[in-house]
């Protein structure tokens, strides 16, 4: 009996061993971030795919009722070539034993650039929260880029991420730019839309140009080549690192504000001078010159009754540099530098009626400042807003010396970007690119006509596509204006971007002019700056007939009048005169 049943089980094990050698193994195909649930694949072009799995394993692809086969190469590596297909879905697709849900089919874009495409959607809920809190659109989909660099080449594959659908809780960390563009343009065109947001605040445009590219630019180029070498860099981060938290140290050992309890309400603030917060002039220097260091400021405000208890929102509108923020001698928030709108949450039962104590210290050079037109305020829970004085009770708190060494910021060197946060998505169809960038390059704006040129020509051979359309946001305004017309890095670079548009056939310029802040390098009003962007693809790529900017196309002197021609004019005013125009 024993031997039967082992006889049997031989034959049984043999079938099984038989029957693996004879059947595909599913389980170890790999897919990149690209390709996942809730995908958005872009219509009537070819779609590529591709992944990982065991070296000459079978991959079975089905999507629409038809069957796909490869098998992985050598090196585990595989693709699959799928014809166009219409707009539509929800759609689903299986890649051997995975199944991806929820696929649409429309249009996809890239939106890249810095700060002003990575500024999200949290930071403009104030102007537009009737459309991020409730708005749900199954057929938008969002995909936002990793932040990652590689210096010394290329990377195949993007750091992890994953396509969402727009909705309520998708959204609040996601490119308020890009989401607005995508929301436009379906609206508009009623095709799906799905938007890849590709930036990192701070970034000149050289960082995502890649390597070839860059050699007609020694001062970029030489850079790159001195940060690849990674012990170089190890050292300067690591001394930087060093000499940062011995900074701080040293700060908090002399700042009598910490020690002393400065920010305490009881504290006795009678014998500190009194200043305007908008008066830098006058708190940013001591009897020695500029300061740098502690500023200590501290303010008392009458709270109602009706009040005392309850949750509220406290606003101390911008801030240079870096603050920390009590109420009452509890700190509320701190944030680690300028650009950001400080919004501290007041939690239930620290506001009391009657006197109630703000305390702010912030550290900075002696460009330190309170931003004029932010809100300096409290919010309170039924709405009810008070505002805060400008005026402070003022104190220096520790002198300190500069920083003598910085880290290097990989993101900002030649290459970086591109190789790790474009190369990886250039297998991927797109409708085109939306570029917004420039802020960081205003210090040599001259050159940036030609490096927005060979960007362009650089992500067109990376796509092989030599007409992929792109559209320029051109910088919008920024700083105080001047009576008097006078030159600029950001007037020099504005210019560059129009140059660079007029010389290629498949780039049209974003006007962002109206939309800036004078104050405040970050613009809130991304949704009318995306809705222009939006004008420009619906005429050139859906060819709506819809009016953009106004295009110069003649100009002719004749004795002491100059005439101008332009095409896509409006209506203007009422009394038929044009104001602000600067001829050179």
């Amino acid at each position: 009996m024993k031997r039967f049943m082992h006889a049997s089980y031989s034959r049984i094990l043999l079938t099984i061993a038989f029957s693996l050698l004879i059947t595909p193994l599913f389980g170890s195909v790999k897919l990149p971030p690209l390709i996942s649930d809730n995908m958005m694949i872009q219509r009537e072009k070819e779609i590529e795919l591709w992944g990982n799995a065991d070296a000459g394993e079978l991959v079975t692809l089905l999507f629409l009722k038809r069957r796909y086969e490869t098998v992985a190469d050598q090196h585990g590596r595989w693709s699959l070539l799928l014809p166009p297909c219409a707009a539509g879905g929800p759609y689903t697709m299986k890649i051997n034993d995975i199944t991806l849900r929820n696929i649409m089919v429309g249009d996809v874009w890239i939106v890249s650039g810095q700060s002003n495409v990575d500024l999200p959607i949290y930071r403009v809920e104030d102007l537009y929260k009737e459309l991020t809190d409730t708005l749900r659109k199954e057929k938008i989909r969002l995909l936002k880029v990793v932040n990652n660099t590689h210096i010394a080449g290329t990377e195949e594959e993007l750091a992890d991420t994953r396509w969402r659908v727009l909705a309520p809780e998708n959204v609040s960390d996601f490119s308020a730019l890009s989401y607005f563009l995508a929301l436009d343009l379906y609206e508009k065109t009623g095709i799906p839309q799905g938007v890849i947001a590709t930036s990192w605040g701070g970034t000149p445009i050289q960082s995502w140009i890649g390597e070839a590219y860059l050699k007609k630019y020694p001062h970029y180029y030489n850079e790159m080549l001195l940060t690849r070498n990674e012990i170089y860099v190890s050292q300067v981060n690591r001394a930087a690192q060093v000499a940062g938290r011995n900074w701080n140290e040293l700060l908090y050992t002399l700042d009598p504000g910490v020690h002393e309890k400065w920010y305490a309400t009881a504290y006795d603030d009678r014998q500190w001078q009194t200043i305007d917060q908008y008066d830098n002039g006058s708190w940013t220097h001591n009897e020695h010159g500029p300061f740098n260091g502690s500023y200590w400021f501290r303010q008392e405000i009458e709270v109602d009754a009706t009040h005392a208890g309850e949750e509220a929102l406290l606003r101390v509108g911008r801030l240079i540099d870096a603050d920390s923020t009590y109420l009452n001698g509890v700190l509320v928030g701190t944030t680690g530098y300028q650009y950001p709108p400080r919004k501290y949450h007041i939690p239930a039962g620290l506001l009391k009626s009657g006197k109630n104590v703000i305390t702010i210290r912030l550290i900075g050079g002696s460009n330190a400042a309170f931003i004029k037109d932010k809100p300096y305020k409290i919010v309170y829970s039924n709405g009810d807003e008070q505002p805060l004085s400008a005026h402070w009770k003022f104190r220096h708190g520790a002198l300190m010396p500069h920083q003598r060494v910085q880290a290097i910021s990989l993101q900002n060197i030649a290459t970086a970007c591109y190789n790790s946060m474009i190369w990886p998505l250039r297998h991927y169809p797109v409708s085109g690119v939306l570029w917004y960038q420039g802020e960081s390059n205003t210090s040599r704006a001259k050159e940036y006509e030609m490096l927005l040129g060979d960007l362009m020509a650089n992500w067109r051979e990376s796509w092989n596509e030599p007409s992929l359309p792109f559209f320029i946001v051109q910088l919008p305004d920024y700083m105080p204006s001047t009576e008097i017309p006078s030159e600029s890095g950001w007037v020099t670079l504005r210019e560059s971007q129009r140059r660079a548009t007029c010389n290629d056939r498949n780039a049209e310029l974003v006007v962002g002019l109206g939309l800036g802040e004078w104050n405040d390098i970050h613009p809130l009003r991304k949704r009318e700056m995306a809705e222009r962007a939006s004008l420009e693809i619906r005429k050139k790529i859906y060819g709506q007939p819809v009016i953009v900017t106004p295009r110069l196309v003649r100009g002719e002197i004749s004795g002491n009048s100059v005439t101008l021609t332009f095409t896509d004019i409006v209506k203007g005013d009422a009394d038929g005169r044009v104001y602000d125009v600067e001829l050179s």
